[in-house]
């Protein structure tokens, strides 16, 4: 299946998920609490859509501590941080997150490796991965593919708008719209779409 009959099917179990919610809004009348809510028909919308397999969602007890986005605003120690939704039905008003920078923060950039350097581990690296092939039992430690980038230590006037960084918390941030962060990169090269950090 191509990336275009992928994005095709999404949009339409997405607008058939709007459909559901609509319908079911009007199939009972909308009250304040219980099951004949608005939310209620929302949630059995994006239930159904997860059960499809076409839109998995995060799992109800699943942590977030990490998140990427594209920064929109740096007002004293807050940045505004735009996301890509977690999960394509998930709050809107998350889209738009506000990460607290403090003493504890460690914020870092990327720094893209030397060519010549970069190429070199690369050598190394498929050299040990040979060994580790031909001698599985004598490899003391496990080969980690060479990082493009180098890590140096930064400070929160090295943040600037339209910048994207990675963000870590000590906390689940799923549903949380403000938040203190424990480490930021800085990531290096242009904006790009914004989205979760793994």
């Amino acid at each position: 299946m191509n990336t275009l009959s992928l994005k095709t099917i999404i949009i339409i179990l997405i607008l058939a998920a709007f459909g559901l919610g609509f319908y079911l809004g009007n199939l009972y009348p909308i009250g304040l609490k219980g099951d004949n809510t608005f939310e209620a028909g929302w949630q059995a919308a994006q239930e159904r859509l997860s059960e499809t397999g076409f839109m998995p969602m995060f799992g109800k007890d699943m942590e977030i501590t990490s998140l990427s986005g594209e920064i929109k605003e740096v007002k004293g120690n807050k940045i505004s941080l735009k996301i890509s939704p977690l999960e394509p039905l998930a709050d809107p008003n998350l889209d738009n997150r506000i990460v607290e920078v403090d003493e504890k923060t460690k914020i870092y950039r990327l720094i893209e490796k030397d060519p010549a350097q970069y190429q070199a581990e690369m050598e190394e690296f498929e050299r040990k991965m040979g060994e580790e092939m031909e001698n599985p039992e004598e490899i003391p430690e496990p080969v980690v593919f060479p990082e493009m980038y180098n890590k140096e230590e930064a400070g929160l006037a090295d943040i600037e708008v339209d910048q994207r960084i990675s963000v870590k918390t000590e906390e689940d941030i799923k549903e949380v719209k403000q938040f203190k962060a424990v480490e930021i990169i800085i990531q290096s090269g242009p904006a790009r779409p914004t989205g979760p950090v793994e």
